[in-house]
């Protein structure tokens, strides 16, 4: 399969997350209003239950289904690895987008409090975007390229 299909899919998989999590939260993203534990993390963050289950335990099981199937191909898992982790910044960007009871302007730390940003000047962005692109693309660049 062509690696435009895969990243295609799993874009695709990844757009379709941010629509039932915005359903599903609203205005209560993270760990707001959630049940289970939660993982306390540096800087009074929080990690909770259902996104453990939801990015590290089910994507990545269903993700490696082609390897369980077909055997170990370390291209593949790269290909994968990179397609995964930028499209959780697609799906996480796409819960501001297409959550009806927020709006694209409150993707901003004053909202989003409940993960880090890095800030140069006016511009802001989530510590975890700029972790899921590099290891991306150190993910093309090892592996797959």
């Amino acid at each position: 399969m062509p690696i435009f299909w895969i990243f295609a899919i799993i874009w695709t998989a990844a757009i379709a997350n941010s629509f039932w999590e915005a359903y599903v939260e609203g205005r209560n993203p993270w760990d707001k209003r959630k049940l289970g534990w939660k993982i306390k993390l540096h800087g009074g963050y929080v990690f909770p239950a259902y996104h453990f289950f939801l990015f590290v335990v089910m994507w990545p099981l269903l993700l490696i289904l082609p390897l369980v199937v077909h055997g170990w191909d370390l291209k593949l898992f790269g290909i994968i690895l990179s397609a995964y982790l930028t499209g959780t910044v697609i799906e996480d960007f796409g819960w501001f987008v297409v959550n009806p009871k927020v709006s694209l302007s409150e993707f901003n730390p004053k909202f989003a409090t409940y993960y880090p940003w890095i800030k140069i000047g006016k511009f802001a962005i989530p510590l975890g975007y700029v972790v899921s692109l590099v290891v991306a693309f150190l993910s093309w660049y090892l592996i797959w390229r």
